[in-house]
């Protein structure tokens, strides 16, 4: 499980990412929305634990901008503003969860774990896009009812640009989902290989876009 943690605060930053490490997460640290974003751009997340304020704009306008991008990660907003009216205004702006601070480390844990858990249940759910169908909990693809027969890194790649059809991925992005094929992938033209075979057995269908010097995103 991935998850980013956005917080100015480097002192706190840091007492989450180890508390994390220790339980086995894969965790990256933004200090501003503007590192924030650039992190979302490079990495998908199941987690987003963020901090509402920032020195540049706001948790909760970071927040509002996820949302629009349709990133679908769990958002679990810290703050020291305990106000019903802040946790109204969170929740209802596409934040999973509020924790006020202070709080335990062994209760934002708990929530962590709580979120996490929400979101291995929210994958199992159908993607659509034009005809076909991406079934996440049986990794299956079907065009209407003919069952499509991917290859598991061909799978792969498409369910990773299905699920986030506002993303552009960069080749080297996509490459390193499937990088166990490879010992070296900075010479390998694997990605085009398998987005031209994932064309072919989707009949052609012009789901997936080649964005010109950057790489691929899924167009409906």
């Amino acid at each position: 499980m991935n998850i980013l943690i956005v917080e100015d605060d480097l002192l706190n930053a840091d007492l989450i990412e180890r508390l994390l490490h220790k339980e086995g997460f894969e965790v990256d640290v933004a200090t501003s929305f503007i590192d924030a974003i650039s992190c979302i751009d490079k990495s998908i997340y199941d987690l987003i634990i963020l901090d509402w304020n920032l020195p540049d704009k706001s948790g909760y306008e970071l927040l509002e901008e996820l949302r629009s991008l349709l990133i679908d990660a769990q958002v679990l907003m810290l703050s020291a503003n305990d106000g019903v009216e802040y946790r109204v205004k969170a929740l209802n702006g596409g934040a999973d969860d509020y924790l006020c601070k202070p709080y335990s480390h062994v209760e934002l844990l708990a929530r962590v774990n709580s979120l996490l858990r929400r979101t291995n249940s929210n994958k199992n759910t159908i993607i659509q896009i034009a005809s076909v169908f991406i079934y996440k909990n049986t990794k299956e693809v079907k065009i209407e009812d003919e069952l499509i027969n991917l290859t598991p890194a061909e799978y792969e790649l498409l369910e990773v640009l299905a699920s986030n059809p506002k993303k552009t991925f960069t080749k080297f992005e996509l490459l390193s989902l499937i990088h166990n094929e490879y010992a070296s992938f900075s010479m390998s033209n694997i990605i085009e290989v398998h987005i031209k075979n994932i064309r072919k057995k989707l009949q052609d269908k012009e789901i997936i876009k080649t964005v010109r010097s950057i790489g691929y995103k899924i167009v409906s």
